[in-house]
């Protein structure tokens, strides 16, 4: 997967229904959910995401990338996102900052010099924008934060 995501035909399918909860900071609603991002019949990675109303971070990916037979790459790659003005800041977070730990399913949570140094999850902030740009749960809140 060494091409650019706007290289190719990307789309998300829910597997989850959206789960509300509050936050037991504020109280805010926080929003959960889960997908598959896929690209002409492939899919290239499970996602889950974790969105949670006035807070710095805005939402929070749980990646999953898979190779072409559909087995996970490595691990579960977790980033944090926040809005600074008109633009989007992901950040890299290590296994005990993660909303998620490790899995059967997923694999373990992977460390930020894994995803940063050892490129473990191929074009990681790609899927990242992929994600964030072609899930409507995610993108409509984007949308309404910078209208």
């Amino acid at each position: 997967m060494d091409l650019l995501m706007e290289d190719i035909p990307v789309s998300t399918t829910a597997i989850t229904e959206e789960e509300t909860s509050q936050c037991p900071c504020c109280g805010r609603p926080v929003y959960e959910g889960e997908g598959v991002l896929q690209s002409e019949g492939q899919e290239l990675a499970h996602y889950g995401y974790r969105w949670a109303e006035g807070h710095e971070s805005r939402f929070t990916l749980g990646i999953c990338a898979l190779d072409e037979q559909g087995a996970n790459v490595a691990g579960l790659a977790v980033v944090s996102a926040r809005s600074d003005g008109e633009q989007l800041i992901y950040t890299v977070l290590e296994p005990e900052q993660a909303p998620w730990g490790d899995s059967e399913a997923l694999g373990k949570v992977l460390t930020r010099k894994q995803l940063l140094e050892e490129w473990l999850v191929p074009n990681l902030f790609g899927l990242v924008d992929a994600i964030a740009a072609n899930e409507p749960r995610i993108s409509s809140r984007i949308t309404a934060q910078f209208s």
